[in-house]
């Protein structure tokens, strides 16, 4: 029976840990629009972002994420779009969808390049439990079963801004609209986050080479914050790029704080198709055991058959 609760325990915090869609680098491979709204439309194409996330590889059922969105500028200032996803996580899976807006405001006569933009999105999310995957010595046990799923829904708000190759944005992340309390039929919303992050595009030729510093901050209403520094050195042609870098993450809670991953990372644009990879070296203790992770994003930027226009 201890052996039981200690399971269930356990099981629970995953599933507790859960996030709507688990943040990796796929801000870093023009999937900013996942987690701020205000980036919905933010060029005059119509785009399509796909990331696929494979974590812990020498698990026999390790975690997996696919994401799918699809944004453009629809009228004058105004973006909107809509995104997609699925977590596997061992027992518990996820599904989500969400739709969102934005609005912009030129900062300059240099088209869209200086630019500010508020938005907001609604998140429809469903978690689930498969009771059937745990290993129990006693199927029978009262501790597994019960309900196991929960539908939710959530708000996102969100600002950003680029001006003079600087660029910055804040948003507010997984507000819940629906079961708000604390715990609900002993599940947990997802908590609260806030993501901060900015950088700079540094041209050391204009039209040739550029190097971009910037930093991911999330925090989250369960007092977590992780930090990521990333660098990538771009190599131009046109409108064609080439990008190499690198991103260091790092984790503190009212527990401690740890290293998490050094991830090198490659990505291109080769006219209106973008590619990016990343590769996840874990530098915590669970890496032992649970091996590494992979991450490959592919996008393609049409152009905007809503509004050809574009903003004006």
């Amino acid at each position: 029976m201890k052996k039981i609760i200690l399971l269930f325990v356990v099981v629970f915090e995953l599933g507790e840990a859960q996030e709507t869609l688990p943040i990796y680098q796929q801000y870093l491979f023009d999937g900013e629009f996942l987690f701020n709204p205000a980036h919905l439309g933010k060029t005059d194409d119509f785009v399509l972002n796909a990331n696929y996330q494979k974590q812990f590889s020498k698990l026999e059922e390790s975690p997996n994420i696919q994401s799918l969105g699809a944004h453009a500028n629809v009228f004058d200032r105004v973006g909107a779009g809509i995104t997609l996803f699925r977590d596997q996580n061992g027992p518990v899976s996820s599904h989500g969808f969400g739709f969102g807006a934005s609005y912009f405001v030129p900062l300059g006569d240099d088209g869209r390049k200086d630019q500010f933009s508020f938005g907001t999105a609604v998140n429809f999310y469903n978690m689930s439990f498969d009771w059937s995957k745990i290993n129990a010595l006693n199927l029978n046990d009262p501790l597994l079963g019960g309900n196991n799923s929960i539908f939710l829904v959530y708000a996102n708000l969100g600002l950003q801004a680029s001006y003079r190759n600087f660029f910055a944005g804040v948003s507010l992340v997984d507000i819940p609209l629906k079961e708000d309390r604390t715990i609900v039929n002993g599940i947990e919303p997802t908590p609260t986050k806030f993501f901060i992050n900015g950088g700079y595009d540094w041209l050391v030729s204009e039209d040739r080479f550029s190097f971009t510093p910037s930093f991911f901050l999330n925090l989250n209403t369960n007092s977590t914050r992780m930090l990521d520094f990333n660098f990538l050195a771009n190599i131009h042609n046109g409108d064609n790029v080439v990008s190499l870098g690198t991103s260091y993450r790092t984790e503190n809670n009212h527990v401690g704080g740890q290293r998490l991953s050094l991830s090198p990372i490659i990505k291109f644009r080769f006219n209106r198709l973008t590619f990016g990879a990343t590769y996840n070296f874990g530098l915590s203790r669970i890496q032992q055991y649970g091996g590494n992770s992979l991450m490959i994003s592919l996008g393609i930027n049409l152009g905007n058959f809503i509004n050809p226009d574009g903003m004006r």
